[in-house]
């Protein structure tokens, strides 16, 4: 009879994941990008970027970032998708980001960390927003969480 109520208050009981560390933080890249019209007011570009990503707050600390990605212009705004590197050697974990035409938040998520050092089995995931600057430099302040294996 104890064994039903323990299993009937165990189904009854809400499932709780284990959510990561909160992180923010900004990417600053210097740009060498390409691009290509496609129509009178659209196009194609090729991102490729390398800076610093500074954390605000959250597991990891100030590294390098390299970014590579593409992605469509036109009227109603840019797309984008890619990768970037963050860090370097065995202290690095690859992610991805995306943003739809039309919207100004994109979305990141850790989709690898390689090697045997300190980001080896990072996870997370998060939004980003970016806006140029001059002299082809790009600002991405992006935030969300991160877990990284102990």
């Amino acid at each position: 009879m104890k064994l039903r109520y323990l299993l009937l208050l165990l189904a009854l009981s809400p499932i709780t994941s284990f959510a990561g560390d909160m992180a923010k933080g900004t990417n600053f890249l210097v740009l060498d990008n390409e691009s290509w019209p496609t129509g009178e007011k659209s196009g194609f570009y090729i991102l490729n970027g390398k800076g610093v990503s500074t954390t605000i707050e959250g597991p990891t600390e100030t590294k390098a970032v390299e970014c590579h990605g593409a992605g469509f212009w036109g009227p109603d705004g840019s797309s984008a998708e890619g990768i970037c590197l963050n860090g370097s050697g065995d202290d690095m974990y690859v992610s991805s980001f995306k943003r739809e035409v039309g919207q100004t938040t994109g979305q990141w998520k850790i989709i690898s960390g390689t090697g045997t050092g300190k980001y080896a089995g990072i996870s997370g995931e998060g939004s980003y927003t970016t806006s140029q600057v001059p002299g082809g430099r790009l600002v991405s302040n992006w935030e969300g969480e991160m877990t990284v294996a102990k």
